[in-house]
């Protein structure tokens, strides 16, 4: 696969260059009053390129078409949630147009996520970045009832370590209503913030490896379905995961990243009950993705409810390999452009081998 460059990707390459640039001041400690100014500035520009932007991705039309058939009422067999079908139906009945949706869903999915990493990254501007060339496109721009779900995730998980279950749960009840793979996440707050010993946590790393790199499927799914009873909706699409034939393994980069993460989390001298949750969420996004790998479809969505906490935890691995030494930190900054945003490039254009039409080059809505 041969990487697209063209002027098409101008504006993606501005972008990037621009959230780096501000990762590097944030790496200072700026003014307050100046900190805020870039997070709100961070915040428009990110929620004004997802939410107007124009059919430049692979699903706009789906949900273009979800809008448009959204008059009547509401019924389960449609396949779409009822949140979700809700916020079309009223829209579309007080005649708004369909790009308020889009914009809409845009303002919940980055404003959360950008808030998130201002209040628990030790540089917000590099977790974003590392958003940005990582996941933003898969979700925000492409599944964006799941960026909006993860979105409410990352808000709920102070309640773990604060022992609120209600509120925690209430917000995943109301996230489910988005999508809803967002009700299995509810037990999980019996599990994160766990301090599992370090014996535990590299034998699943170990495990995990050599079950994806002998490309192993593992039953878990067929047998479980002797015992438990899926139903409706559920169990159609349920169906339809079973149905691929794909291999989709957890890649070798994440894996790694697993376990420096993991090395870290014992040898990290300050660690707060957020850190110990966000890495517990990393190894756990690794198991999830290897148990189901017999459903490549429903691992892949799981397994992202968690691995987006590499934005975090990729900033603390490199303010422990760095040690305060700035040349050393800057290094690994530039490091991270340059492995972060071949794999955003290579990501855009590997979608614009699929269709001349996607991202390349980027439109607004009004320019369609």
């Amino acid at each position: 696969m041969s990487i697209v460059v063209n002027k098409g990707m101008l504006l993606y390459i501005l972008l990037l260059i621009f959230l780096f640039a501000v990762s590097v001041f944030t790496k200072a400690r700026l003014p307050k009053d100046l900190n805020f100014i870039l997070f709100v500035i961070i915040n428009l520009l990110l929620i004004v390129f997802v939410g107007l932007r124009g059919n430049i991705d692979p699903d706009y039309s789906n949900y273009l078409d979800v809008f448009k058939t959204s008059g009547g009422n509401y019924h389960a067999s449609n396949g779409i949630e009822v949140g979700y079908y809700l916020l079309n139906h009223y829209l579309l009945l007080w005649k708004m147009p369909f790009q308020t949706v889009i914009l809409i869903m845009a303002i919940f999915s980055i404003y959360f996520k950008v808030d998130f990493f201002y209040r628990f990254s030790p540089n917000y501007g590099l977790s974003i970045f590392v958003y940005f060339c990582s996941i933003l496109f898969l979700f925000d721009f492409i599944a964006i009832r799941q960026a909006v779900t993860l979105s409410i995730f990352m808000v709920s998980l102070p309640y773990i370590y604060e022992r609120r279950f209600w509120p925690y749960c209430i917000l995943l009840l109301l996230a489910s209503l988005i999508h809803i793979t967002a009700i299995l996440l509810i037990p999980f707050y019996f599990i994160l913030n766990r301090k599992f010993n370090k014996k535990t946590l590299y034998a699943i790393i170990l495990i995990c490896a050599i079950i994806n790199l002998l490309k192993f499927t593992v039953p878990l799914v067929e047998v479980l379905l002797k015992f438990i009873y899926i139903p409706g909706v559920s169990a159609d699409k349920l169906n339809v995961y079973l149905q691929e034939t794909d291999y989709a393994p957890i890649s070798i980069k994440q894996l790694i990243l697993c376990f420096l993460f993991v090395f870290l989390n014992f040898h990290k001298e300050e660690k707060s009950e957020m850190f110990n949750i966000l890495i517990n969420m990393f190894v756990f996004g690794v198991l999830i993705g290897t148990i189901f790998n017999e459903l490549p479809q429903f691992a892949y969505r799981m397994k992202w409810y968690f691995f987006w906490t590499e934005s975090i935890l990729m900033v603390n691995l490199i303010d422990y390999i760095a040690r305060n030494n700035l040349k050393l930190t800057y290094f690994l900054y530039t490091v991270v452009l340059l492995l972060y945003g071949y794999t955003m490039i290579n990501f855009l254009s590997q979608q614009a081998h699929r269709d001349k039409t996607y991202f390349f080059p980027y439109k607004f809505f009004f320019q369609q």
